[in-house]
């Protein structure tokens, strides 16, 4: 992990902050230094909780191009969001679930044509 330690800070904008102790980072700086940590290794599987719900909206296009990027060369995302719009434009597949309980399971506009007719 060394070897890239100033990919993560670059990545994660935290340059500022090279002194602080972790401890003493807000839970957004502590997740944009996450979230570089866990993709800067080209992990076969990246599995992220609302991260794009943190930071600012620059951060969070940077968070989403890089998942991106990850997609396009072959990294499993799991991705757990409230948000449509960007479950929509990262996912192929979705899994619905309503309190605790998977509803259902397939492709995202089937699975959000579903979702949609039952909120009417």
């Amino acid at each position: 992990m060394q070897q890239h330690f100033d990919e993560i800070i670059e990545f994660s904008e935290l340059q500022d902050f090279i002194d602080v102790p972790i401890k003493n980072f807000s839970s957004g700086m502590a997740a944009r230094l996450g979230f570089a940590v866990a993709t800067i290794v080209k992990p076969d599987i990246l599995i992220v909780d609302e991260v794009l719900a943190v930071g600012d909206p620059a951060f969070q296009e940077k968070c989403k191009k890089r998942m991106e990027e990850m997609l396009s060369s072959g990294t499993t995302l799991l991705f757990v969001s409230h948000s449509v719009k960007q479950v929509k434009e990262l996912c192929e597949k979705v899994v619905w679930i309503d309190k605790g309980i998977a509803k259902a399971f397939g492709k995202t506009d089937d699975i959000f044509s579903l979702y949609e007719s039952r909120l009417i």
